[in-house]
């Protein structure tokens, strides 16, 4: 089914999609998972609680074990609408330039660095409080303080790795990108999709909502202009890579500092304007430059067309 013969909404596979579906079987899975768990380990004499908390590596593990869950769910659910997965996935380009890529995904995220410091410095003066948990929550997530929490650090490190940089790409880029953006843009059109897309983005990053909609955007908009997955998986994997180095480099160097996290976070307002005057140009003339790529068809429909044109041309010739 092609752009061009849906007549009605009815008739677009996507309409058959529910993303409520996709967060019922998310809650559903995440409270089985860990009420199994909870059972097990009161069985062993484990008491999960604030003093007793899950090790992080089988908060890892059993992260891994969820998406991979709801992807096959997605999955069969698009083979039930009629949906064609390759054309959701469609093929890399021909000569794709890999190189601006990588460049794209380090903007990206010295662009996120530097517009949280900057967007968040003022508010440390206004309601500092409020910084300073968010502050200190970023700091607790840290990938180095989080390894010190379990007992086999090299294997969460391992784990860690296998989760943000190749199962969180492949699930958020067919999840958001693939299913939901032709999803909401089926029921609603294609920029209040985009609009829910970044609203969806906030939801999950909230402390990072600017960046957040930022990488949104970039992601749409590789999407429609490659009309390949693959290439918004690889993006998405080189972003996460990069803010690893970030969290670990940060870790090292300022995590061991003695001063108040808000004067530390005040000091480096600096670094904020610094990241943001270097990444700016690129992150948002690349959305500037490239906005016009909207216009045209959804990724999905697209690459159905081009196969129903190479098949009729094979049938003529």
């Amino acid at each position: 089914m092609t752009l061009t013969n849906i007549r009605f909404p009815e008739d677009n596979p996507f309409s058959r999609i529910k993303v409520r579906h996709i967060f019922g079987w998310l809650l559903l899975l995440t409270t089985g998972v860990y009420f199994q768990i909870i059972m097990i380990g009161y069985r062993l004499g484990i008491k999960f609680d604030g003093k007793a908390p899950l090790d992080p590596l089988f908060n890892e593990i059993f992260a891994i074990y969820i998406w991979i869950l709801i992807l096959a769910l997605l999955w069969r659910q698009c083979k039930l609408a009629g949906i064609e997965i390759k054309y959701l996935i469609g093929k890399v380009p021909d000569r794709f330039q890999w190189l601006p890529l990588v460049g794209l995904a380090i903007a990206s995220v010295v662009f996120s660095i530097g517009v949280f410091r900057i967007f968040y410095y003022p508010l440390s003066f206004i309601v500092p409080s409020f910084v300073e948990k968010i502050l200190i929550d970023s700091r607790n997530r840290s990938i180095l303080i989080t390894a010190s929490k379990t007992f086999a650090p090299a294997l969460y490190y391992l784990i860690f790795a296998i989760d943000f940089h190749v199962i969180d790409p492949i699930f958020s880029a067919f999840t958001l990108m693939a299913i939901m953006l032709h999803r909401w843009a089926a029921k609603w059109g294609k920029i209040p999709a985009i609009i829910a897309s970044c609203l969806l983005y906030i939801f999950v990053l909230s402390p990072y909502f600017i960046s957040g909609i930022v990488a949104t955007l970039i992601y749409v908009i590789l999407y429609a202009k490659t009309r390949s997955l693959v290439v918004i998986i690889v993006f998405m994997a080189l972003k996460n890579i990069g803010f690893t180095i970030w969290n670990l480099s940060y870790t090292t160097f300022f995590g061991n500092q003695t001063a108040n996290i808000l004067d530390v976070f005040r000091s480096q307002i600096q670094l904020g304007v610094l990241f943001f005057a270097l990444s700016a140009p690129w992150v948002i003339g690349f959305i500037y430059k490239n906005w016009y790529v909207l216009k045209g068809p959804l990724p999905y429909f697209a690459n159905a067309s081009e196969a129903e044109n190479i098949k009729q041309l094979t049938v003529d010739s």
